[in-house]
């Protein structure tokens, strides 16, 4: 790949919504759960459009057949994706790939259940995408408590070499305070070459898409500090009533 990835193609988005949701007792799948009146999924899916999106691909697997009927109407070119086991977001992605098809331009990959990011974060995260080596960019944050999410290795200039779940994380590495967003883009020609080599040697078992970032490291992958409120996620019926208060906030 070039030094300068220049895109060949308008943007896809690929947006993981496969999972259940089992903290927020509910049997409605999580990306379906509804905030400000439409579904956490349809935010994620508005504000990729709005930031020059030209294809979208949702990665459903539990109640696949309701999410799909929730979202084509909103959405009529949507494409679908089945995971029909739930094996790691990297093989989500994997999952996606026959709907990415040949497509030759950036992919941004996105949470379902993360509906606050802006559309100017993700054209600044395609803008990153654009001039990174790897044809790889990624969003980090500081979060109050890093507990829980995977941090961000640097090496002594500042580049990024590595993400680490914390499942994975010796001491020192559980000290860092930058943390992954789970937000990244990514030259859909990168996805298609080193997503299939991508292992399952970890704490849980599963296929990492951050493992991405390590073999991507050597050819210079990008990063984008974005705010915390950005990119918080819903896991719980409490997180999701103060998702409702931000975005309250953010447009009262």
């Amino acid at each position: 790949m070039p030094a300068d990835f220049v895109p060949a193609s308008p943007p896809l988005a690929v947006v993981l919504a496969a999972g259940k949701g089992t903290r927020m007792r509910s049997d409605l799948p999580k990306v379906l759960h509804p905030l400000a009146g439409e579904p956490l999924a349809v935010h994620v899916l508005r504000s990729a459009r709005a930031a020059g999106v030209a294809g979208l691909v949702v990665v459903v697997g539990h109640g696949a057949e309701q999410v799909e009927a929730a979202l084509r109407p909103v959405f009529a070119d949507l494409r679908f994706a089945l995971q029909a086991q739930q094996l790691g977001t990297g093989h989500a992605v994997q999952c996606a790939l026959p709907a990415i098809g040949d497509h030759e331009g950036p992919v941004l990959i996105l949470s379902g259940d993360v509906p606050l990011l802006r559309p100017a974060t993700l054209a600044g995260l395609l803008d990153a995408c654009a001039t990174s080596g790897a044809g790889l960019a990624l969003a980090t944050f500081e979060p109050a408590d890093p507990h829980g999410y995977g941090r961000i290795v640097r090496d002594d200039h500042g580049r990024i070499q590595a993400i680490v779940e914390e499942r994975d994380a010796d001491a020192a590495t559980r000290a860092i305070r930058e943390c992954n967003a789970g937000v990244y883009c990514a030259a859909a020609e990168l996805l298609r070459s080193e997503l299939p080599a991508l292992g399952r040697a970890n704490a849980q078992g599963e296929i990492y898409l951050t493992d991405l970032v390590a073999r991507a490291a050597g050819r210079g992958v990008h990063t984008l500090k974005v705010p915390a409120d950005e990119v918080a996620g819903v896991n719980t019926p409490e997180q999701l009533a103060a998702l409702g208060e931000l975005l309250a906030a953010r447009t009262g």
